[in-house]
């Protein structure tokens, strides 16, 4: 069979995904097609506005034949730890043999020139970026400008003469993942073809709605702000009948003041010693955090008090994510070592069911479809780096289900009563 991968967050499954998905099986004449999902939590460090299982049900309607979760530990990261998981989730299927990504740039060609000078980390390239951070840019701003310089100096001349395109290729968020992707897929030594398609219809940041093909973003800021019938001729019908269902019972995780309020009480309970145990929180920023976790009193309010010119807001909604689950320093570092140790399967249709017989023989690593059956308890204590992995997804749909405004439906141990996503 020849099967193809794609990496996507489906935050809901809109038009533009629909595109990607047909362009994506056309270009690779595939015979089936497997995705990695993000579970209840996305890369930007936010909540999805659907959890999971209503997300694999809107992907396997729309055309997708197999949904595997990306492990909590590399969904609510950087790009490259997100790109990494994912690409290391695929490789280890042995039955992918293409991934296709969107961007914006649409070219492979200046991707993998910019990944490889990356990968090569030139004393030059990494002297530059050390020299802007030290000016307050963010890292991934100190990068541009260091690889915009890298390019002038050393670079061939047909992308000295292109500066213009190659500094707009690495400040657009597909086109960094892509970027990422291709970076894995070299580091892993993997057998996988990377291939793009050029990102159609509003720009990923866009917030107001003015194209069928409209960014999740803006479907989402309309959604929250006018309600569902203002989206309607902006969703694929089998996502519009899902979402449509899900709020009518009322689990559509939209008021920031319960992730805010959870987020608050567990700041309030460290210290600033407490807080340098986590990833990429040093140079003063635990003290930031500690003195805005007294003084705000939302979410946005917390964000706002802390982010600056040098910590983000992306980074900033990671890094409190990561103290809310408890992820610290360490335990990312012990679970990069180990790499991704599971697939996840949420869901499938009947091709899905032909493709996971095969993957299930193929794969390198256990297939789960019921996590009872490899844990009883979560325990994201557990020197067993698949135990503790697991546990930290599980963990996330019991603190996501609180986020729901029905009462009813805020449940946890949904991991262990949730039956696989089956679509005929």
């Amino acid at each position: 069979m020849n099967i193809l991968g794609i990496i996507t967050e489906y935050n809901p499954f809109h038009y533009g995904h629909l595109y990607h998905l047909k362009k994506a099986r056309e270009i690779t004449n595939s015979d089936g097609v497997i995705c990695v999902m993000n579970g209840n939590f996305m890369q930007r460090g936010r909540p999805a506005l659907l959890d999971k299982w209503a997300r694999t049900h809107m992907a396997i309607k729309n055309g997708v034949d197999l949904i595997i979760e990306l492990p909590l530990v590399y969904g609510i990261r950087s790009a490259e730890y997100f790109a990494r998981g994912a690409v290391e989730l695929l490789s280890n299927t042995n039955i992918v043999k293409n991934i296709v990504f969107g961007s914006e740039s649409g070219n492979l060609k200046p991707l993998k020139e910019i990944a490889s000078i990356l990968l090569n980390e030139d004393e030059y390239f990494i002297e530059r970026i050390k020299s802007y951070l030290t000016t307050g840019l963010s890292y991934p701003h100190a990068r541009e400008k260091a690889l915009i310089d890298f390019m002038k100096l050393k670079g061939s001349n047909n992308y000295q003469s292109n500066i213009k395109e190659i500094t707009e290729i690495i400040m657009e968020p597909n086109n960094i993942l892509g970027i990422e992707y291709i970076k894995a897929i070299s580091q892993l030594n993997s057998s996988l073809t990377p291939l793009t398609i050029k990102r159609q219809g509003q720009n990923y940041h866009a917030k107001a709605i003015n194209n069928k093909i409209s960014s999740a973003t803006a479907i989402r800021e309309c959604f929250l702000n006018q309600g569902l019938s203002a989206i309607t001729d902006y969703l694929p019908a089998e996502s519009y009948q899902i979402l449509e269902k899900w709020v009518k019972n009322q689990k559509i995780a939209m008021k920031n003041e319960y992730l805010g309020a959870i987020i608050l009480a567990t700041l309030r309970k460290l210290r600033p010693d407490d807080l340098i145990e986590f990833a990429e929180i040093n140079t003063g920023l635990e003290n930031r955090i500690y003195e805005a976790a007294h003084q705000a009193g939302d979410l946005e309010e917390l964000i706002e008090n802390i982010k600056t010119r040098s910590f983000t807001r992306t980074r900033i909604e990671r890094n409190l994510l990561h103290i809310l689950f408890d992820i610290r320093q360490r335990d990312f570092e012990f679970l990069d070592k180990k790499g991704p140790q599971y697939l996840r399967i949420l869901g499938l249709n009947k091709q899905g069911e032909k493709i996971l017989s095969k993957l299930t023989g193929k794969s390198s690593l256990p297939v789960i479809i019921k996590p009872a059956r490899f844990l009883r308890s979560i325990n994201t204590k557990s020197n067993d780096p698949l135990i503790k992995s697991l546990s930290y997804d599980l963990m996330a749909s019991d603190i996501y289900s609180l986020l729901y405004p029905n009462k009813r439906e805020r449940k946890g141990h949904r991991d262990f009563t949730t039956p696989l996503i089956k679509v005929k």
